[in-house]
């Protein structure tokens, strides 16, 4: 039992020690968050430039309102899940946009906090169709895992749409030259 008191206050010391980089903002819109995550440094510890692989499934959503044909369809495509690839370059992973998670500019961060190889998010998204977005996870240099709910705003109809996703991802090797010139190009 002492032996256990001892890891146990040593490990405490040690995560008080934490001076890994950590970013905290609220209410704060993208390009606020994206210049804190440049001049904190956690952009440096986020994710490697390279080849990611990313999965992603859908483990539930709502559409008030959908044809039943359509709500059917969508039932069969969520469990499936979908795998793509992106080439990360090293100006984008040292530089973050506005868009780094949102991808949306009518999106505000009501709390945002990451370091120490984890992420919380939520956020407001007004527009046509608002919502609110919760977003949290684990990261590291060559893999990252996310939870992420959406939840429409509306009372009926498409604005009221709810989804509960996951998406892992992970470094698969270098981007290819042709990448890297395309994306120099874009």
């Amino acid at each position: 039992m002492r032996r256990f008191a001892i890891v146990m206050v040593s490990a405490l010391a040690l995560a008080a020690c934490d001076s890994s980089p950590k970013v905290e903002a609220t209410d704060a819109s993208g390009a606020e968050v994206a210049k804190k995550v440049q001049e904190s440094g956690v952009a440096d510890q986020f994710i490697s430039p390279g080849q990611w692989q990313m999965a992603m499934k859908i483990n539930e959503m709502t559409m008030p309102g959908m044809p039943p044909e359509a709500a059917e369809q969508m039932k069969g495509m969520m469990g499936q899940g979908q795998t793509f690839t992106q080439c990360l370059t090293p100006e984008e992973v040292k530089k973050p946009t506005a868009d780094m998670f949102s991808g949306d500019e009518n999106c505000k961060y009501d709390h945002f906090s990451m370091g120490g190889g984890k992420i919380d998010i939520t956020m407001t998204c007004g527009g046509e169709q608002p919502r609110t977005m919760e977003m949290n996870g684990t990261y590291s240099a060559d893999a990252y895992n996310m939870k992420i709910t959406s939840k429409g705003q509306g009372e009926s109809g498409p604005g009221a749409m709810s989804m509960n996703m996951e998406m892992a991802a992970k470094r698969i090797g270098e981007c290819t030259a042709e990448q890297l010139k395309e994306a120099s190009e874009g």
